[in-house]
């Protein structure tokens, strides 16, 4: 954990680095684009890692992004890049990520507003006061470069007040940006944010179904062509019930439709769905092969959850494997594992005692914006070093 402990603070030295260089770079009137190098043999290699990944064989697709993406070519390293945030055929790297997508937005290629858009979700992802700022700037230039999901993202920058002084005014300028862009997102945060009447907006209640309704039959559309992220989104809608009355089947349905079509987040969802219902207990076994394939997948929740389970020693898991599923999250920036890791270093649970790199732990965490890591890390920054703290912070 020592070794893990430096590599961490270097890297975040490193990206504050390159915080400073980016603030100056993005904000540039005169931003420079590269010529694209024009290749027809390496466009037909880069299609044809595409299909491999399209078939499952994501090692084999990587390959072939990442030799193209060392040669110079930007849609290489745009689905490298991608690769290497995701883990699809590689070990989760979000720097690497971050590397990549700052050398192929250089590019001025078809994929450029997307890799932008790209970089504002990794700082978001990432440590430290200025990285909401560097995320607006980067969704700023996805826009400026036609990249119209962006706006979505800027909407809720400018809700919540991160990275810029909170404006609801610029906010539903944004809002009703993406709505035209017919993003089905864009319309359900916002018809819950006009049914609510939050932060002084005015209620409209019609308004909010009017949007509801459009973006559910959208995306019942989508998810019934082929679209795992649509039905994910239509299963949490019927889950949550904040836009329609609460619906298990349907989210049950809807979710395991998203879960074959190979979205990560809907072999999550639904595995909870599956294992939190007592009348499912015969399905635990196929709930958590749904939660391991997404976490083989990376994604950092499932990684999280098995963690939790190994922990609680729950559906027959044994305690051991917890830390090796909060380590693995980790280093893909979640904030959850951060705050369970940091729990066992504080009181010495599976890893050795170590306030330090608990409050470590937590300070990471908590500057992800996750809440249990900030009430933690309160808890840790009144315990003395040195102390045996088992009671405390569970």
């Amino acid at each position: 954990m020592g070794n893990i402990s430096k590599t961490v603070t270097a890297m975040m030295l490193m990206l504050a680095v390159i915080i400073i260089v980016l603030m100056a770079r993005i904000n540039r009137a005169d931003w420079q684009s590269r010529s694209a190098p024009v290749d027809p043999l390496v466009n037909e290699a880069i299609a044809q890692a595409r299909a491999l990944q399209k078939v499952g064989k994501l090692k084999e697709a990587f390959v072939i992004f990442e030799q193209y993406a060392g040669q110079g070519h930007p849609d290489a390293m745009f689905y490298a890049a991608k690769s290497y945030a995701r883990g699809w055929g590689v070990k989760p790297d979000l720097e690497k990520a971050r590397e990549i997508s700052l050398r192929a937005v250089q590019y001025g290629f078809s994929y450029r507003g997307e890799t932008a858009y790209a970089l504002g979700r990794l700082f978001q992802l990432s440590h430290g006061p200025d990285c909401n700022s560097v995320a607006v700037q980067w969704f700023k230039k996805a826009l400026q470069w036609n990249f119209k999901k962006a706006s979505m993202q800027l909407a809720f920058h400018y809700e919540r007040g991160l990275g810029v002084e909170q404006d609801i005014k610029q906010a539903r300028v944004y809002y009703e940006m993406a709505i035209r862009a017919g993003y089905e997102q864009a319309m359900l945060t916002y018809a819950r944010l006009l049914k609510e009447g939050r932060y002084g907006v005015v209620s409209d209640p019609a308004r909010a179904f009017e949007l509801s309704e459009r973006a559910m039959v959208s995306l019942a559309s989508k998810a019934r062509g082929g679209s795992g992220s649509a039905a994910k989104q239509l299963g949490r809608i019927y889950r949550k019930g904040k836009l329609v009355p609460v619906d298990l089947k349907l989210a049950r349905k809807w979710l395991l439709r998203a879960a074959r079509l190979g979205s990560t987040g809907g072999m999550h969802d639904l595995a909870h769905l599956m294992l939190y219902d007592p009348r499912n207990e015969s399905e635990n076994d196929v709930a958590l092969a749904w939660l391991r394939l997404a976490a083989k997948q990376g994604h950092g929740g499932a990684m999280t959850a098995l963690g939790r389970f190994h922990l609680k020693e729950k559906y027959g898991l044994k305690l051991f494997g917890a830390v090796d599923w909060f380590q693995k999250a980790v280093a893909l920036e979640h904030g959850g594992a951060m705050e369970e890791l940091a729990r066992l270093h504080e009181q010495g649970i599976l890893v050795a005692q170590n306030h330090a790199e608990a409050v470590r732990l937590a300070r990471l965490g908590s500057e992800l914006g996750h809440s249990g890591s900030k009430t933690l890390l309160k808890k840790l920054l009144g315990v003395q070093p040195g102390i045996n703290s088992s009671s405390k912070g569970s």
